[in-house]
């Protein structure tokens, strides 16, 4: 189950906090009352989207904000391919042991 996200007040103060303030992660934990994880990602997060403080003007949108935070969030993800089942599980082979078929009466 995926995380709630914080709402963007909260995210807008831990940049304020990093980026304007230059505050450590511990402090912005301790004044946010938030884990250090937590913390920590969404930094990384304005890292990687190249945000500082104070932040454009464009982004006084939330929405735009947070398709910069999060741009893969409402994209679907690409399906993984079916393995080829029979050819993934094979019945095992021991030589002298007698062979145990599905439906096979014992």
């Amino acid at each position: 189950m995926a995380a709630l996200r914080l709402p963007m007040r909260t995210i807008r103060e831990i940049l304020r906090l990093r980026f304007g303030r230059r505050a450590s992660i511990r402090e912005i934990e301790l004044s946010c009352k938030l884990a250090r994880s937590t913390v920590g990602e969404y930094v990384a997060r304005a890292t990687v989207a190249k945000l500082g403080w104070p932040l454009p003007a464009e982004l006084d949108d939330d929405a735009a904000l947070n398709r910069l935070l999060f741009p893969d969030e409402h994209h679907p993800v690409a399906l993984r391919p079916e393995p080829d089942w029979p050819s993934v599980y094979l019945p095992p082979t021991v030589s002298g042991a007698p062979s145990l078929e599905l439906g096979a009466p014992r």
